[in-house]
């Protein structure tokens, strides 16, 4: 039976980390992305954890899978909620910004949206920060560490990226997506 359970659950876990072959693809607005996030997040926060928003509403519309950057952004929302648990005065900040001329995954870009999930927990302790997205990985007791895994790989599909930075009292996850402009013909009349 041992050989057969093992084998079900790598079959569930390679689904679960394999990102969807074909992503629903379409221009959509990152804020309603992070409006929706937000809406799901704030619905399973503790009583006094903060929730803000702080948005830059000139981000032009993304081409990506709504759906997927909901679920990517969620994951790493959960587990800032989930580190700040114990903090006096918990928050959680969501913050859009557009940003000029940047690498992402060793490419510079022109324009790209930038996404950060920041907290005010305790940090993610220094020996485990290059290994924060391998599977498996977690801090957490009951954690799978499989969610930033998987949003990572969401990103990744989309051409993006995701960095941190942690220290006690602020760690930040910044999703990286580069913006297509899309060429346009201007005619002189």
């Amino acid at each position: 039976h041992y050989p057969l359970r093992r084998q079900r659950q790598m079959c569930i876990r390679d689904r679960i980390l394999t990102p969807p072959s074909k992503p629903s693809l379409g221009y959509f607005n990152i804020h309603s992305a992070l409006e929706k996030v937000f809406a799901l997040a704030d619905a399973e926060k503790q009583n006094n954890v903060e929730l803000i928003r702080d948005y830059d509403p000139s981000i032009p519309e993304i081409n990506g899978d709504e759906n997927l950057f909901v679920q990517a952004i969620l994951n790493i929302v959960k587990n800032a909620q989930q580190a700040i648990e114990n903090q006096d005065d918990p928050s959680i900040t969501i913050k859009s910004r557009i940003q000029y001329g940047r690498p992402v995954n060793g490419t510079v870009y022109p324009t790209i949206c930038t996404i950060d999930i920041i907290d005010n927990g305790p940090g993610i302790p220094n020996e485990i920060h290059d290994q924060v997205f391998f599977p498996m990985v977690s801090v957490k007791e009951n954690g799978s560490g499989l969610g930033l895994t998987i949003a990572q790989d969401i990103i990744r599909i989309h051409g993006g990226g995701i960095i941190f930075s942690s220290n006690p009292g602020n760690t930040v996850f910044s999703i990286q997506i580069p913006i297509k402009v899309a060429e346009k013909e201007f005619k002189i009349a």
